[in-house]
C-alpha cells in the first residue's frame, strides 16, 4: 500500500489537487482527517478524541472503526491503528493509494516520517498575494471554525511557512512541491509529473472526475464553494478587493525576504568553462556564488525558464557585474610577466590599481591617453561606403571611413559579438579613426569592457601570457568560422544549436548593449498570439507550431558603468571624472488630478506645483536624454524633470493635460493594458470606480506628444509571481500597447513600485528600456534604467518632497 500525504498553507489549492488525485482510479481519498495536528500539537491533544469521532461518525460514515480505538495506548499504537484502518479502506475499494489530505500535517513532517518511512508527500504552494488574501476573507467568514489570531501578520505567517517548510524537503526523493499557478497554465503535463511520482499511469478522466469528488472530500464548506468550476485563471484577483494599496505594500514589503531563501544555489569559478545549468523545474530563481581563482566575488541572481539558466546568459551576468575584478586580477598576470622579462626593481607596479587607459591598451595598441583617444601611429587606410549602417571589430585596426551621408551609424563588435550601434557623425565625407575610436569609448562606455571580458577571458584561465585584443581577436575569428551565423544584433558566443535568439536595434543614437536574457516558452506562445491578434509588427516572436528547446531574448540595456570600487575616483576616464557625476533627475509620480478621489491632487494644486516648476526653472526632458546623460555622464543643461502618471485615468485628459499644455511640460502616462476602457479594479479596496481612458483618448495623448508606458497586464506585484508570468505582464501589455499605439513602447512601472533583480532582468528581457519604481530620492547616475525611482506625489506630501 502507498501512503501519501498531501500538505501545504491553507487556501494554497491543496482540496483541488486532492479532488484531481482522488479521481484516480487507484486511489482513494478523505476529508481532512487532522489526525497528527491533534495526536501531537499539545494545544489539540485533549481534543483528540472527539476529533476522531466527528471525523469517523460525521466525515466518512464509518463509525465502526472507532470500536478498536484506544486512546490509552501509546503514540506509536495509535499511529499504526489509524494508518491500518485507511489501509482497509483502501483494500475495501480495490484502491492501492491512499491519499490523506491536512495542511496543518506540514508542521509534522519528521514525525509522519518517523512512524512511516516509506510514505511519500507532496507540497502545494501559491502566489504569496492570492494565498495571504484568500486566508485573510475567509477566516472573517467563518471565524467560529478556524478559530482567533488570523490578523493580516498571522495570514502572511502561515504562508512563509508552508512556504519555507515546502522547500526544505525540495531535494529529498520522496518529497515533490508544486506549485498551484502551474496547475492552471498546463492541467494535462501538471497531474501527469504527479502520477509519475505516485509510479501510476496518468489518466486524463481525472481533469473531468474531479468535480464529483470535490463535494465529499471538502464537505461542501463555505469557503470550498468553486471547486466543481473548470480549473483555468479567472483574472480576478481577490487582494484587489480585500487590501489596500497600503496593505498590500506591507504584505510585499514583509515577504521579500522569501524568494532568496528558496532560490536555487550554485558555485561557478570564472577562470572554468561556464555551462548551462540544469535546475529543478520547481525554481523560479538562481542564486549563483561567483568565484575568482576560489575568492568570492559575490551573488549573481538570475531567473529560471523552462528549468534552465543558459551557460550564455549566466556568462553575460557575470561580466556585467564583475568585469572590473576579473580584468584586475587579469592585468596582475600580465604586469607579473613585464616585470620578469625586465627588472625586479618594478614588483610595486603589481599592487597598483588597474587604470581605464590600461585597458584601452590591452584593446588598441599604442593608445595614448588624452582627451580625444587616438593611437599613436599613423593610420592612414581609408575606406569607401555607399550604405550608412557599417561593421567595426575592435580588435582590428579601426579604418578611416569615406562616405556620402551626413552621420553613418556603426555597429560595433567585440570579440565577434555586436554589443551596439554608435551614431557618428560625417566631416567633409570622412570620418576618421580617432573620431570613431573616440565615438565608441564614450557611447559603449562600460559595456566595451563587460563586452570583452565576456568574450575573451570568462571560462579561461587568467594567467596566459595573451594580450586582451589577442584573445578578442581569436574570439572574433572563432565566431567567423562557427559553422551557424546567428544573425541577430546584440546576440553573441556559442550557443545551443537548439536554441533561438531574438534581438532588434533602433538605430537611435547611443547604444545598443546586449543583456542577454531566456524566457519561458510557455509565455512567449502567449505572447505570440497576443501580438498575432493585436496586428503587433514590433515584437518579433516565432509563431510555428513547435519552438525549440531553449530560448534565449538579447534585450537593449544602456546603463552599464563600473559601480564604485570596480574603478578607483582617480583612474576613471574622464567622463567619469566631470562634476555632473552627481546629477540627478526628479521623477514625480502623480496617480489622479481630480477635485476628489483616493490620493488625487487637485486641479488647483497641480496648476500650482506646475506654476512652481516653471517659476524655478524646470523644463520637461525625455527618457532618451537622461539615458544619454547617464550614458555619456554629461551634465542636462538646467534644471530638468520628469513627470509620470499611474493608472491612464480618463480624467487626466480633463483635469491634467490642459495645464501641462498652459505650463509646457509634457509627461509619461502609465496604463493597465486589460483595463484599457474599464475601470480600476486594482483599487476597490481603496476607492468607488473610477473610469479610465480607451483608445481613442489614448492616441489623443500619443499624438500630442505624451509618452504612453505599461503598467503590465493586470497590475499584480511582480515579485511575487514566476517568471513565466511575469513575463507574460510585462510582453503581453506591450504588445497590445504596441498594436494600439503603431509605435514601440519603452518604459514601464512596476506595480506597487514591487522590483527586484529577477523582475528587472525579465523586464529588460522583453524589450522595455526604462523601468521605474517609487523612492524617495531623486534618480542619479548610479540608478539602473530599469529601476528608476519615482518620488509619489499626493495632495498631502507635496511639501515634503524637498521643494
Amino acid at each position: 500500500m502507498k501512503r501519501i500525504f498531501l500538505v501545504g498553507a491553507p487556501r494554497s489549492g491543496t482540496t483541488l489537487l486532492q479532488s484531481l488525485l482522488a479521481a484516480h482510479p487507484e486511489i482513494i481519498s478523505f476529508p481532512e482527517s487532522k489526525f497528527f495536528q491533534y495526536l501531537l500539537y499539545n494545544k489539540f491533544v485533549k481534543k483528540f478524541p472527539a476529533r476522531l469521532s466527528a471525523f469517523f461518525k460525521d466525515e466518512i460514515n464509518r463509525p465502526e472503526f472507532l470500536d478498536n480505538f484506544d486512546n490509552s495506548q501509546s503514540t506509536e499504537l495509535k499511529v499504526s491503528w489509524f494508518v491500518g484502518v485507511l489501509d482497509s479502506l483502501a483494500v475495501e475499494k480495490q484502491k492501492s493509494i491512499w491519499l490523506e489530505k491536512t495542511p496543518e500535517h506540514l508542521y509534522f513532517i519528521k514525525d509522519i516520517e518517523r512512524f512511516l518511512p516509506d510514505a511519500k508527500f507532496i507540497y502545494i504552494w501559491r502566489n504569496p498575494m492570492d494565498t495571504i488574501a484568500s486566508l485573510h476573507e475567509v477566516t472573517r467568514i467563518s471565524p467560529e471554525l478556524w478559530g482567533d489570531g488570523w490578523d493580516l501578520d498571522h495570514c502572511i505567517k502561515r504562508w512563509e511557512e508552508g512556504v519555507l517548510t515546502s522547500y526544505s524537503h525540495v531535494h529529498q526523493s520522496n518529497h515533490k512541491l508544486v506549485k498551484y499557478e502551474n496547475l492552471l497554465e498546463d492541467k494535462t503535463k501538471f497531474i501527469s509529473e504527479i502520477c509519475d511520482f505516485l509510479e501510476i499511469e496518468y489518466d486524463s478522466k481525472m481533469l473531468v472526475n474531479y468535480k464529483a469528488k470535490a463535494g465529499n472530500l471538502s464537505l461542501n464548506l463555505p469557503w470550498h464553494q468553486g471547486l466543481t468550476r473548470d480549473i483555468e485563471s479567472t483574472k480576478v484577483y481577490k487582494y484587489h478587493s480585500c487590501f489596500k494599496s497600503q496593505e498590500i505594500q506591507y504584505i510585499l514589503d514583509k515577504i521579500k525576504g522569501v524568494n532568496s531563501e528558496i532560490g536555487y544555489r550554485v558555485k561557478v569559478e570564472v577562470t572554468e568553462p561556464i555551462s548551462d545549468i540544469e535546475i529543478p523545474q520547481i525554481f523560479d530563481r538562481l542564486y549563483c556564488t561567483v568565484q575568482l581563482e576560489g575568492v568570492k566575488l559575490g551573488i549573481v541572481e538570475l531567473p529560471v525558464c523552462d528549468g534552465m539558466v543558459a551557460g550564455a546568459v549566466l556568462a553575460d551576468a557575470i561580466a556585467a557585474k564583475f568585469a572590473w575584478q576579473i580584468l584586475q586580477r587579469f592585468f596582475q598576470y600580465r604586469t607579473w610577466e613585464s616585470i620578469r622579462q625586465l627588472s625586479e626593481s618594478s614588483l610595486s607596479k603589481l599592487h597598483r590599481k588597474i587604470e581605464w587607459n590600461d585597458f584601452l591598451q590591452e584593446i588598441w595598441d599604442g593608445f595614448d591617453d588624452d582627451s580625444n583617444p587616438q593611437l599613436t601611429r599613423n593610420e592612414l587606410s581609408i575606406i569607401s561606403h555607399n550604405q550608412d549602417l557599417i561593421v567595426v571589430e575592435v580588435s582590428e585596426e579601426l579604418p578611416n571611413i569615406q562616405v556620402d551621408f551626413s552621420e553613418i551609424d556603426v555597429l560595433v563588435k567585440v570579440g565577434g559579438v555586436p554589443i551596439g550601434i554608435v551614431t557618428v557623425a560625417v566631416e567633409h565625407n570622412l570620418v576618421s579613426a580617432e573620431k570613431l575610436r573616440s565615438a565608441i569609448i564614450q557611447y559603449t562606455n562600460f559595456e566595451l569592457c563587460v563586452a570583452a571580458v565576456r568574450e575573451a577571458l570568462l571560462g579561461k584561465p587568467l594567467n596566459g601570457k595573451m594580450s586582451l585584443r589577442s584573445h578578442l581577436a581569436l574570439s572574433a575569428q572563432k565566431m567567423a568560422n562557427a559553422s551557424k551565423s546567428l544573425n541577430a544584433v546584440g546576440s553573441g558566443g556559442i550557443y545551443p544549436e537548439d536554441a533561438v535568439i531574438f534581438g532588434r536595434h533602433h538605430g537611435a543614437i547611443g547604444t545598443s548593449v546586449s543583456r542577454r536574457a531566456t524566457l519561458p516558452v510557455v509565455a512567449l506562445r502567449e505572447l505570440a498570439e497576443a501580438a498575432e491578434i493585436a496586428g503587433e509588427k514590433m515584437i518579433q516572436i516565432p509563431l510555428e507550431k513547435d519552438f525549440p528547446k531553449q530560448i534565449i531574448y538579447a534585450p537593449e540595456i544602456l546603463d552599464r558603468n563600473p559601480s564604485e570600487g570596480e574603478v578607483s575616483k582617480s583612474v576613471k576616464p574622464q567622463f567619469f571624472n566631470n562634476n555632473s557625476v552627481t546629477q540627478q533627475l526628479p521623477i514625480f509620480a502623480y496617480r489622479r488630478i481630480s477635485p476628489d478621489g483616493f490620493n488625487a491632487v487637485t486641479p488647483q494644486g497641480f496648476a500650482q506645483q506646475l506654476q512652481r516648476l516653471k517659476k524655478q526653472g524646470y523644463y520637461s526632458v525625455s527618457w532618451e536624454n537622461w539615458q544619454s546623460a547617464k550614458l555619456t555622464k554629461t551634465a542636462l543643461p538646467g534644471k530638468p524633470v520628469l513627470l509620470t502618471f499611474d493608472g491612464g485615468y480618463l480624467d487626466f485628459l480633463e483635469y491634467a493635460f490642459p495645464l501641462l499644455q498652459q505650463f509646457d511640460f509634457t509627461a509619461t502616462v502609465f496604463v493597465v493594458t486589460e483595463s484599457i476602457g474599464k475601470t480600476n479594479s486594482w483599487e476597490k479596496a481603496d476607492s468607488p470606480a473610477v473610469q479610465l481612458m480607451g483608445w481613442p483618448e489614448i492616441r489623443q495623448l500619443r499624438d500630442a506628444g505624451i509618452e504612453i508606458g505599461s503598467m503590465s497586464a493586470t497590475y499584480q506585484p511582480l515579485t511575487g509571481l514566476s517568471p513565466t508570468e511575469i513575463v507574460r505582464e510585462g510582453a503581453k501589455s506591450r504588445a497590445i500597447l504596441e498594436g494600439g499605439l503603431g509605435k514601440y513602447v519603452k518604459c514601464f512601472a512596476y506595480p506597487y513600485g514591487s522590483v527586484d533583480q529577477i523582475v528587472e532582468h525579465l523586464i529588460g528581457a522583453i524589450g522595455y528600456t526604462f523601468g521605474v519604481g517609487y523612492g524617495s530620492r531623486f534618480s542619479s547616475f548610479a540608478d539602473s534604467l530599469l529601476s528608476l525611482p519615482r518620488m509619489q506625489v499626493t495632495a498631502a506630501n507635496w511639501g515634503k518632497l524637498g521643494w
